[in-house]
């Protein structure tokens, strides 16, 4: 469990999919806000300045590759989990690629996302 108030941002266009994550998160200690497209994403990143994003591949507006690349050129950027509904490899690698510290595919295994936030936490940034 974290012992300072580490933030976690989660992006994704299925309310359900926010809520469901951010309870989970949130039960572990995380301080979480969510975001339901690129522009929310654009001001939450701003204004909530988290630690860990956790975003969908397939969003309207930008994609969560596209916004990957926004996140990634910002000073100090946050760690980027993406996750997605399809297992495509080759989305996978770009996400590697562009700077995505892990890539889960949905439904998500929560125990496996805690280990990896809790995994970001523990490295230094790159």
């Amino acid at each position: 469990m974290p012992t300072a108030p580490n933030r976690v941002l989660v992006i994704d266009d299925e309310a359900k999919f926010c809520q469901i994550v951010s309870s989970f998160l949130q039960a572990r200690g995380y301080e979480v806000a969510s975001a339901m497209n690129s522009g929310e994403a654009l001001v939450q990143l701003e204004q909530f300045r988290p630690d860990v994003v956790l975003m969908d591949v397939v969003m309207p507006g930008l994609s969560g590759l596209e916004l990957l690349k926004l996140v990634r050129e910002r000073p100090f950027p946050p760690r980027v989990i993406m996750v997605t509904a399809t297992d495509e490899e080759q989305v996978a690698q770009q996400a590697m690629q562009d700077g995505a510290e892990a890539f889960m595919v949905k439904p998500v295994n929560f125990d496996a996302l805690a280990q990896v936030i809790s995994r970001i936490y523990r490295s230094p940034a790159a």
